[in-house]
């Protein structure tokens, strides 16, 4: 048999317990709202946590872009022959297929790259949110569920919102921050090797598309002048010599460099399907399978107990 002198504390407790909760997340939601989360691990962990996805997908994002900017400019190099007659091919063509993969992997980095930044914004909110819902739903609990007008109308709507703030407040959050370590660590040597491989090939790329660097000294007005008109000729004829050797050697180059890519396509292709794989894996399955566990651990939690 309980002892009523020992009850009525213990309720006491509890209920005064719930009311500061109540205004603590109420307070902090409504902060929160007000752009001052700063403080508050819950909104700011998640928020850095999707910031560095958002940086690494970034710079995927751009080395992909240089690859494709190389294939882009590869294809359009023509190789021409004249006996009788005169004919020019593109022989690069052959990397089309893998041109538009890569630029296709380069979109998908790149939704992944703003999914994050918009997680990074609207993560605070969501979860300042939660809070402001909790912290009503346990104050309303406390305060409208005493009364027997309202009892039966408010608590199952209290509950829910205790049930739903603590899913968007807490969970969510606490599940996202979870999900992205867990897919980091489980998944770091196979991003560090594919961005390894990738990052090879881009150094191709900057070398096939890189601008040439005039070595040529620039001749002033003043010593164009002492040198006549000849001399003025001269110097032209020979910019232009120059400059036709110059476009025999970048196709050279473009050739050259343009065979890599012809030799490491599976590469690419296998990198960079790698890595769309782990993104996948750690900003949707993971979160996803970690809060539907954690929601159905929560229902049962907060399921009555004749119910369960």
């Amino acid at each position: 048999m309980t002892d009523p002198s020992r009850e009525l504390p213990r309720k006491r407790a509890r209920t005064a317990l719930a009311v500061a909760a109540g205004l603590l997340f109420l307070l902090t939601g409504a902060l929160g709202l007000s752009g001052r989360s700063d403080w508050n691990p819950l909104a700011t962990v998640p928020e850095q946590t999707a910031e560095t996805i958002a940086a690494s997908a970034v710079t995927v994002y751009v080395s992909l872009r240089a690859i494709n900017a190389a294939l882009s400019t590869a294809q359009e190099i023509e190789v021409g022959a004249s006996v009788v007659g005169q004919a020019s091919l593109q022989p690069l063509k052959v990397l089309e297929p893998v041109d538009d993969t890569v630029e296709r992997v380069a979109d998908a980095v790149f939704l992944v790259a703003a999914g994050a930044a918009l997680a990074a914004v609207g993560l605070a909110p969501v979860v300042s949110i939660g809070l402001v819902v909790l912290g009503a739903a346990l104050l309303g609990r406390f305060f409208l569920g005493r009364s027997p007008v309202l009892s039966r109308t408010v608590k199952p709507l209290c509950d829910k919102g205790i049930a739903l703030g603590i899913a968007v407040g807490f969970a969510i959050p606490s599940v996202f921050v979870l999900a992205v370590w867990v897919g980091e660590q489980a998944t770091a040597a196979q991003m560090s090797a594919a961005m390894a491989e990738l990052d090879a090939v881009a150094q191709e790329a900057n070398f096939l598309i890189g601008a040439e660097v005039d070595e040529a000294e620039a001749v002033s007005p003043a010593e164009e002048g002492d040198a006549g008109v000849l001399g003025w000729l001269s110097s032209r004829i020979s910019e232009a010599g120059d400059s036709v050797s110059g476009v025999f050697e970048q196709s050279g180059r473009y050739l050259d460099a343009a065979q890599v890519f012809v030799e490491e396509a599976d590469t690419i292709l296998r990198s960079s399907l790698t890595i769309i794989g782990i993104f996948t894996l750690r900003m949707l399955v993971l979160p996803v399978f970690l809060l539907w566990g954690a929601l159905s651990l929560l229902r049962t939690v907060l399921r009555p107990a004749g119910e369960r």
